[in-house]
């Protein structure tokens, strides 16, 4: 982070350092890993040996830190020798420290910064200016976090603390906090039959039921309506690949940990593939291609394997199978702003169809190795994709290092009900690819030369973005994408042949905003229970409309359509409007 700190940046990080004060006046004996400025706040991470500490020992923690701050301390900057560094970490014993030192090189001086005469860290800065003027701050809770973030390594425990400049700001958060745990979407899920997991079956493996599979289905044939519209046609790949297509690729060579292997007794070696553009490179190169056949767009909604560690896993939001709404075009250089326009068009129409507003994010290379491709091809490339941002007047900032492996791309990052952001939706653009696998297509002139490609998922992961939905929608989801559209409750058993007459109108009604040709799905409950019981079954399900029939209903042709906020009476003859209205 370095000096490019904002003033609250700062504040987060010197409670970083004030909370790791107060646990070595608290535990003498602890052993200090890390402890940065976050989003939201601040965390620590620390080995405290057979000492087990939990979330009830916050409280006094964070009163001790209040007492730190309240004493009064100064943030000391002092630079010493990596030797004098690595003799500090020893004398006192802080093992973890001393691999950070090791890593550092040896011929240039270690910072250090001094909390006061209690504490001393090893650390770039920079700190607090005023020790006395923090903001407003609360200790959250404690997480299990291996060192280094590596399975294999101590498992170290890290405190989590909330820091905002005033109360106010904090207690919004906390607020924002405590609903977004009421519409967590694992909950959502379980409450409304969706999906689950089993042990048996692994971690980030969900297993999706009848309602969930409906849910999924329709969120997929949404995304895929816009581009089947601009002419994208359906292809279909294998699950496994030779490993050879990801070393020609660069997957092999610069994210090997996304390869799970396949053991073949006839000596193929296979893996699980963890992307599909590989695969639709190739079914690209399987026919010669003239530029009056490009573009060539393909599409596909398939699913992916990454061998996630376990400790990341959440519910549907990281999972080890993904499902992608997945396309690739391969167009001449011509070709690519109008391309681009047709997807920018589409990602706007479907996020604001599900009331979800969008900010973009240019996703660029940063210095570091993990890229194929050249500087130059780069280069062009993201020139490219700003103007293309710029002539589409889209809001957009540039997030460097977010890049993918082979180009930088477009991620439109939707914000939910409560003010979070998501990235889902991303267009990328990508001279590498076609040059590695040595893609071509004959020009006008009678040359070869490579196509451009264009990788997009609208929705990206379908299970994180059901993860999303069903918390910005708290579980209510809209009458199109509904498992269950409508439930009919039965008042008595004298009412049968007016249901029968119900549900005949209900088959003829399809729902074709947003998504065409979509029927009507709706269930009875006749049972002899209660009507209050009835109410309740389909109001934990949070079934979009219930139609309550009674005698009188039967007798004047009436249906009583409760919803989630109202209840009123409506003809029968005007049912399949209102329905399709609602």
């Amino acid at each position: 982070m370095g000096n490019k700190m904002n003033d609250l940046e700062k504040n987060r990080h010197t409670l970083s350092h004030v909370m790791a004060a107060a646990v070595q006046e608290l535990y003498p004996n602890v052993k200090f890993g890390i402890g940065p400025a976050i989003d939201n706040g601040f965390y620590y991470d620390f080995d405290f040996g057979k000492t087990k500490v939990t979330d009830t020992d916050l409280a006094k923690i964070e009163k001790k830190m209040r007492e730190i701050i309240k004493r009064g301390f100064t943030m000391a900057k002092r630079v010493v020798s990596h030797t004098e560094a690595l003799k500090w970490a020893k004398d006192n014993k802080q093992q973890y420290k001393a691999e950070l030192i090791k890593e550092l090189p040896k011929d240039e001086e270690v910072t250090f910064y001094d909390l006061g005469d209690k504490f001393t860290d090893l650390c770039k800065g920079p700190h607090a200016n005023d020790a006395k003027n923090l903001g407003a701050f609360k200790l959250d809770h404690i997480a299990g976090a291996y060192w280094r973030g590596d399975e294999k390594r101590e498992m170290l425990t890290r405190l989590y603390g909330l820091a905002f400049d005033t109360e106010e700001e904090l207690n919004a958060y906390q607020k924002q906090q405590e609903e977004a745990k009421a519409r967590d979407h694992r909950k959502i899920g379980q409450q409304l039959d969706l999906f689950c997991f089993s042990p048996l079956v692994g971690s980030g493996l969900p297993l999706f039921t009848p309602r969930g599979t409906i849910l999924r289905d329709l969120l997929n044939d949404f995304a895929q309506s816009y581009r089947i519209d601009r002419g994208y046609q359906k292809v279909c790949i294998s699950h496994i690949a030779n490993i050879e297509l990801y070393k020609t690729s660069g997957h092999y060579e610069k994210f090997p940990e996304m390869l799970q292997f396949v053991s073949q007794e006839s000596g193929d070696h296979l893996a699980l593939k963890p992307v599909s553009c590989p695969h639709h490179s190739q079914i690209f190169a399987s026919l010669p291609r003239s530029y009056k056949d490009l573009p060539i767009k393909y599409l596909e909604t398939t699913m992916v394997y990454r061998d996630e560690r376990k400790g990341e896993l959440g519910g549907l939001s990281r999972v080890r199978a993904i499902t992608q709404d997945d396309s690739h075009v391969f167009c001449t250089e011509d070709q690519v702003g109008d391309i681009f326009g047709e997807l920018i068009e589409s990602a706007k129409d479907l996020y604001a169809k599900i009331d979800m507003k969008l900010r973009l994010r240019l996703s660029f290379r940063d210095d570091k190795d993990g890229y194929i491709g050249t500087r130059e091809m780069w280069q062009k490339a993201e020139t490219s994709i700003k103007k293309m941002a710029d002539k589409f007047k889209m809001d957009y900032f540039i997030g460097e290092g977010e890049a993918a492996m082979y180009g930088p791309k477009m991620d439109f990052m939707a914000v939910d009900a409560l003010g979070r952001e998501w990235q889902l939706a991303t267009v990328q653009l990508d001279y590498a690819l076609p040059e590695r696998f040595k893609l071509e297509y004959t020009a006008e002139d009678g040359t070869k030369k490579r196509p451009v490609m264009i990788h997009c998922a609208l929705v990206g992961s379908i299970e994180r973005f059901m993860s999303v939905y069903l918390e910005h929608t708290a579980g209510w989801l809209p009458m199109w994408c509904a498992p269950e559209n409508v439930r009919i409750l039965t008042v008595n058993d004298k009412v049968g042949n007016y249901v029968s007459k119900i549900t005949k109108l209900l088959d003829g009604i399809e729902l074709n905003d947003v998504l065409k040709h979509n029927k009507i799905r709706y269930s009875i409950d006749d049972s002899a229970d209660s009507l209050g019981k009835k109410i309740r079954r389909a109001s934990d399900l949070k079934i979009p409309a219930v139609l309550i029939i009674g005698p009188k209903d039967a007798a004047d042709e009436m249906v009583s359509v409760r919803l989630r906020d109202k209840e009123e009476k409506v003809k029968l003859t005007d049912l399949a409007e209102y329905l399709r209205s609602i």
